[in-house]
């Protein structure tokens, strides 16, 4: 599924006094910072409405590979009208899209792979990430949802668009506080450089985690579900090890070694036919790789829980310290 964006840096800068995409953040600057996080995470197009300085503001990420579009009327028009600009150059380009303002530029990779991750396993038309209650950016949004955002006439914004679009919002919960961090003040842009000064010193702290199935010997885990669906996606043992950028014999071992101790078979082959061989789930294979799926993502909401409780609060505290030295 390809994953677009589109960052609106159309905006005056009215109460930061100062051009928000072009403050100095790490080493870096705001927007070069949101650009290259969303890059770094596979996302392509990405598409930067411009405004105020728009020749600066090109000339400064043009290396970037990404695309601009110009919103003319930026000094008496409002984020929605950029935003609508951006949709209407990324319509028909990608199935999805991340949206956001330029001024938001500390999001995690992570997150965004979480996102996408939920977008697909949950069939999401819009998602939109929360942190401690709070909701942030970037939101992701189905492709087709473009022209029904499009045609909103209320006087609302985005914000109006997207509650009265006719789908469901779902909400994903993330311990991330890049999420909700912004520019918009001087006091807001401060709170920004002592988190980007922090991520510079060490790594966010973070973890992976695998669920590992086991009778004598380990059997199944993430790896194993991942070929699973990936077979059940394209009807094939070997592309789906392909796509996985493993070999096609230990596919094939994963899959023997599931299959000797669950005691049924996961995979029906047919062989033959102008398309050559295909192979697809059983329905023993299909019923197992559901429950799997459902009890790694229950495990991983208590994880998550937990993780935040006992480090991430800690990591949090030192933020909190830091902004009160300014």
């Amino acid at each position: 599924m390809k994953t677009g964006a589109v960052l609106v840096a159309a905006g005056l800068s009215s109460r930061m006094k100062s051009f928000k995409p072009m403050l100095q953040l790490a080493g870096s600057t705001v927007i070069k910072t949101a650009i290259e996080t969303l890059k770094s995470a596979g996302v392509s197009p990405i598409i930067v409405v411009t405004g105020r300085e728009a020749e600066v503001l090109q000339r400064h990420i043009s290396p970037l590979g990404v695309e601009t579009v110009y919103n003319e009327h930026f000094a008496t028009t409002d984020m929605f009208y950029s935003a609508r600009l951006g949709m209407k150059k990324i319509k028909n380009r990608c199935d999805r899209f991340f949206f956001l303002p330029a001024d938001v530029p500390l999001f995690a990779k992570n997150s965004l792979f979480a996102m996408m991750g939920y977008f697909d396993y949950a069939h999401c038309s819009l998602l939109l990430p929360r942190y401690k209650g709070q909701l942030g950016h970037p939101v992701l949004i189905k492709e087709t949802l473009i022209d029904e955002i499009l045609t909103y006439q209320g006087d609302m914004g985005l914000k109006g668009a997207l509650d009265n679009l006719q789908t469901e919002k779902e909400v994903l919960d993330l311990a991330d506080a890049g999420l909700v961090m912004d520019a918009d003040h001087p006091e807001d842009y401060q709170k920004l450089k002592n988190y980007a000064a922090l991520m510079s010193l060490e790594d966010p702290l973070s973890f992976d985690l695998d669920i590992v199935f086991r009778r004598k010997e380990p059997f199944f885990n993430l790896e194993t579900a991942f070929l699973l669906k990936q077979i059940e996606k394209v009807n094939s043992l070997r592309q789906a090890c392909l796509n996985m950028n493993i070999s096609y014999s230990k596919g094939w071992r994963l899959l023997k070694a599931a299959e000797s101790q669950l005691g049924f078979p996961l995979l029906i082959s047919r062989t033959g036919g102008v398309k050559g061989g295909e192979s697809s789930l059983t329905e023993e294979g299909k019923s197992f790789l559901e429950d799997y799926i459902q009890f790694f993502l229950q495990i991983e909401k208590k994880t998550e829980e937990a993780f935040h409780r006992f480090f991430a609060e800690n990591f949090e505290i030192k933020l909190k310290d830091a902004s009160e030295l300014e």
